[in-house]
């Protein structure tokens, strides 16, 4: 039964990029994934015996043709490289899966590229970096939803700096991570509400607002009507996206106490920053 009074939550599909743990975890790396492995195309030749020796369902030709439907409906390659085998790929050495995963990731390139080349000949492929996004400007009123979006692109996109702000979230916020493990959520509306807490902390501080450490006392028993309507959507959007997630959705049955948590603890960060 919900909570008299919650607000009904939004269906509206979260707009902003997939979100990264402050600190994530090792997860194993899935072929085809690796960001950092070196792209080359060395041939037609070289490939098929590599695919062939992988127990890939297709040849070259096959590929290339998967590229470019790819292409054209701006697919990235990994979905389709992994679409390659029925069951894991076989691989008598690693030296030998970085070699395919590199010629497939360099095909993908010169095919998405729509310039001509010899299939039969070994071509460089030239990656260009994608562009990080901008550090998002000092924050001097409440953050809008434009605001929060481009603030957390830019984290997203700078590993480095998401870290420092975690190590910080983990200093200075213990307390605050406290209340959330003694609230009684399952493990889902834990790791939800402890994430989002993350989020807001991170993207106040690059905003230019000092978040002062937080105890318990600080937490008020309902959420307070001040803070910025932007950042109560983030929290309704992230139950969306938590409630839709693959790996362990957040229940529908725990969403009036987890929103009512987040909002609480969001409330005590907003009121607990300063701009400095």
């Amino acid at each position: 039964m919900k909570r008299p009074g919650a607000k009904p939550k939004t269906k509206t599909k979260p707009t902003r990029p997939p979100r990264k743990a402050a600190r994530p975890a090792p997860r194993k790396r899935e072929p085809g994934h690796d960001d950092e492995l070196p792209r080359r195309f060395d041939g037609a030749k070289e490939l098929d015996v590599l695919l062939t020796k992988s127990g890939a369902l297709g040849d070259v030709e096959d590929v290339v043709q998967a590229f470019k439907q790819a292409v054209a409906k701006d697919v990235p390659p990994q979905p389709v490289i992994m679409a390659l085998w029925e069951d894991e790929p076989r691989f008598d050495s690693p030296t030998d899966a970085e070699k395919l995963f590199a010629n497939l990731l360099g095909l993908y390139e010169l095919v998405a590229s729509g310039q001509s080349f010899d299939l039969g000949a070994g071509t460089p492929v030239i990656r260009t970096k994608k562009a990080r996004a901008p550090a998002p400007p000092p924050l001097t009123d409440a953050p809008d939803v434009d605001w929060l979006d481009l603030s957390w692109r830019y984290l997203d996109d700078a590993p480095k700096e998401r870290e420092r702000l975690g190590h910080a979230f983990d200093n200075r916020q213990d307390a605050l991570v406290s209340v959330i493990d003694a609230s009684g959520l399952s493990d889902a509306g834990f790791a939800f509400v402890r994430e989002l807490c993350f989020e807001v902390f991170a993207m106040l501080e690059l905003g230019g607002r000092h978040v002062t450490g937080l105890d318990e006392t600080d937490v008020p028993s309902q959420p307070d009507d001040a803070v910025p309507e932007a950042l109560v959507r983030w929290v309704d959007d992230g139950l969306v996206e938590a409630e839709e997630s693959d790996e362990e959705p957040l229940s529908e049955a725990e969403h009036p106490d987890v929103r009512d948590l987040a909002l609480r603890l969001v409330s005590a960060l907003w009121t607990a920053s300063a701009a400095r």
